[in-house]
């Protein structure tokens, strides 16, 4: 058996224990049942994303990939529509024309700053959690499950150096302080889980890819910039020229190339536009190394049989909570309340959706060089 956790678990439960012990998967596993969900602007312009840097188009002509774009757009857009039905969208018409026009501004803005060719393209992986104490033994729960760490890249890519950065996709309405970025937690951790799952690859940094929001319900886009260069390509690196084996590859077989160093070695550095900003950050040894063993700790005490579960208020965090109501009732005492309200106003989460296979993409079982190691069950 596998205890599986993903990143918005160890985030929830380092926010608030209680906020962690109700919502988790791992935990009670409750949603509100009354709550509509909102309609994902992120995942629709993502899945459009998807089909830009299909590996397999790379160095196709922007006038045979740009309209395979925008009808990803449009499909993304119809699957949102019918998950929310018709009452929920009668904005259709302008989320769509907001999110084409965002697209299209991207595009325009994008090939002179692309330094990476694509490799994989919404790439799941998983990796095995070693022990704290132990990094040579696999973390295992008291009754022997073993812990995996879980998550999903938007891109992995190689530059001309064939170095392999991890690439995340985000819809933001300002753009995220490079401190915070330096410390993205979630980044770090794919960079030492990815390492785990692909034996014999080695990630150089990340890259933050941000498309900033002009409005704030999100339906307003940049038009084109008369300005900017024309799109007579997609990038300045070819995903056939001959290094190491090619980079076109799905099942990528490049771990005998080893990258080159670049002259001069940039720990940040910023390509920004008007609304499109890249940031790029070269992650270290020691950082990679520091973030799995602050991984490791943190899943052994978000799987430890005897750790407190207690609230811990803020502000921010407060204000967008969905458990508020039965957390409150907790505070002065009415345990029983507490039941009775998530008895009747939540309901068990659904099991996570199933992702529509797409080219490019991989899972656990292929696409890659080896499996993660296999540690041994302290147990046997």
């Amino acid at each position: 058996m596998v205890a599986i956790f993903a990143h918005e678990d160890r985030a929830a439960f380092k926010t608030c224990r209680r906020a962690w012990d109700l919502g988790a998967r791992t935990r009670r596993n409750l949603e509100p049942s009354a709550v509509s969900p909102p309609f994902d602007t992120d995942r629709v312009v993502r899945d459009a994303l998807a089909v830009y840097y299909f590996p397999g188009m790379w160095d196709w002509s922007p006038a045979v990939v740009v309209p395979l774009v925008f009808q990803a757009l449009d499909q993304a857009v119809a699957r949102e529509s019918a998950r929310l039905g018709p009452d929920r969208m009668d904005n259709f018409s302008a989320v769509t024309e907001g999110a084409r026009r965002l697209l299209q501004a991207y595009i325009d803005w994008a090939p002179p700053v692309e330094r990476v060719a694509p490799v994989l393209i919404e790439v799941d992986f998983q990796a095995d959690v070693p022990d704290p104490d132990r990094p040579d033994l696999g973390l295992f729960t008291p009754d022997g499950t073993n812990v995996r760490y879980e998550g999903r890249i938007d891109l992995l890519g190689v530059d001309e150096f064939d170095a392999y950065w991890i690439v995340r996709h985000r819809l933001v309405r300002e753009w995220t302080p490079t401190d915070l970025l330096l410390r993205d937690e979630e980044s770090l951790a794919a960079c030492w889980a990815w390492e785990q799952f692909y034996i014999g690859m080695e990630i150089a940094g990340t890259v933050h890819n941000e498309l900033r929001l002009p409005s704030r319900d999100g339906l307003g886009a940049p038009g084109p910039d008369p300005s900017g260069p024309p799109n007579t390509g997609r990038g300045w690196v070819a995903e056939h020229e001959a290094s190491g084996g090619g980079r076109s590859v799905p099942q990528h077989r490049r771990l005998y190339a080893r990258s080159k160093q670049p002259d001069a070695l940039e720990r940040v550095r910023h390509d920004t536009g008007p609304w499109f900003r890249r940031t790029w950050i070269r992650r270290t040894r020691d950082e990679v190394t520091a973030a799995g063993r602050q991984l490791a700790s943190d899943s052994r005490q978000l799987f430890a049989p005897d750790g407190a579960v207690y609230p811990s208020p803020s502000p921010a965090a407060c204000r967008r909570c969905p458990f508020e109501s039965p957390c409150q009732a907790l505070y002065e005492g009415r345990a029983r309340e507490a039941e009775a309200i998530l008895a009747t106003s939540y309901q068990a989460r659904p099991p996570a959706p199933l992702v529509e296979g797409r080219l490019g993409g991989v899972t656990w079982s292929t696409g890659r060089g080896a499996a993660p190691p296999r540690f041994a069950d302290p147990a046997s």
